[in-house]
């Protein structure tokens, strides 16, 4: 990491939460396109299928890069697996989504998957990264 890292101040932790949020929102706009391009072929979809790859590459880009969200992955495995599962879990119900299904087993999915991913993961990862500080990055935040 060419820059230092944020530290544990509650702005700091709000653009915590940001970043653990963005990825696997961008991962779940990303699969519920080509989800959307697939379940319907049309013109259109090419424009769809399109937007979504814009959106995957978003989400990997962001995966590889050096943010606190992948060194806290690289280097906690409770929260890499973790981590693993919500993605896969936003993967399937953003592409599962956009196919013909009942409301109430949509409901039933894609609720939890929500409340996981938007809520208790950056909940989760702010309160790893505060804990893990000084072993992960060898700095006392001041």
């Amino acid at each position: 990491m060419e820059r230092m890292p944020l530290s544990k101040e509650p702005l700091s932790q709000y653009l915590l939460s940001k970043m653990a949020t963005s990825d696997t929102f961008s991962l779940a706009i990303s699969s519920a396109m080509l989800g959307s391009a697939l379940s319907t072929i049309r013109p259109e979809s090419l424009l769809w299928g399109i937007a979504g790859l814009f959106s995957l590459y978003l989400f990997i880009s962001d995966y590889i890069g050096e943010s606190e969200v992948n060194i806290l992955i690289k280097n906690i495995p409770s929260f890499k697996t973790y981590s693993i599962l919500t993605y896969i879990s936003v993967a399937l119900s953003g592409f599962l989504l956009t196919f013909d299904a009942t409301l109430l087993f949509t409901f039933v999915v894609i609720f939890p998957v929500i409340i996981n991913a938007f809520m208790v993961r950056p909940f989760v990862f702010v309160n790893l990264y505060k804990k893990n500080y000084t072993r992960l990055f060898g700095v006392i935040d001041a």
